[in-house]
């Protein structure tokens, strides 16, 4: 088992394939030759010359490589969204802005599978459909993150083994297990919202529009004189 530091947006694509691999959809087509996928989606049509089938091969391949895209840690990340313990410390560190809590995650596994379809038309007709299928595990442990303001901004440590496969007509294309280092992945992606899918809360009511001290006028009381009228003289 190897250990992989990535020095640029880490992929699935890379990681399955290698970063050195010069042409993915050329490394994809010969599995999908081996196991015969165009003549099987092309029975039953006009005969293609062999010329025609390795085409096919290579665009049936250079679509499944479309799907290889994903990056890894957006893949991980989409899991530690519905964790308990980074979800509370997102809301707390929203409620006080510029606040941040270390939070450390106990191990945990995250599962992602994927399963995109291709369609695939000759002459205008459509002749079958690619079952593509791609399943990733992750094993993490040792997670220490830090989040701020409901976002995570750092991760100090931790260590996680991934294991990917990918099929296409229940036929193996390519698969590895590996080591991530997860700091070092961490490096190359800006802070990770962790409640995207939440409004947020509304802002406070303004305060109330201060009177300037030169404008208030002090308070006039006036009297006026009471005049008593007493009983006339002779009454």
């Amino acid at each position: 088992m190897t250990t992989t530091a990535p020095a640029q947006p880490f992929t699935v694509r890379t990681f399955l394939l290698g970063p050195d691999c010069p042409d993915t959809a050329d490394a994809l087509a010969g599995p999908l030759h081996d196991g015969g996928t165009a003549d099987g989606l092309l029975r039953g049509t006009r005969p293609l010359p062999p010329a025609a089938d390795r085409a096919v091969e290579h665009e049936l391949a250079g679509a499944v490589d479309s799907f290889l895209s994903l990056d890894v840690f957006d893949v991980a990340a989409g899991g530690w969204r519905r964790h308990a313990a980074l979800t509370e410390a997102a809301h707390r560190t929203r409620a006080t802005p510029g606040s941040q809590e270390v939070v450390a995650l106990a191990s945990h596994e995250i599962t992602s599978d994927h399963h995109p379809y291709i369609d695939v038309f000759l002459d205008g007709a459509k002749v079958g459909t690619l079952d593509v299928r791609l399943g990733l595990l992750f094993r993490i442990s040792g997670l220490v993150t830090v989040v701020r303001d409901a976002h995570v901004v750092a991760i100090r440590s931790g260590q996680c083994v991934l294991e990917a496969r990918l099929t296409v007509q229940q036929i193996l294309l390519a698969e590895r297990q590996g080591r991530l280092d997860l700091p070092g992945i961490w490096h190359l992606h800006t802070p990770l919202p962790l409640l995207r899918n939440e409004p947020p809360p509304p802002p406070p009511p303004p305060p109330p529009p201060s009177v300037p001290p030169s404008s208030v006028q002090p308070t006039q009381v006036l009297h006026r004189p009471r005049h008593i009228h007493g009983p006339s003289p002779g009454t």
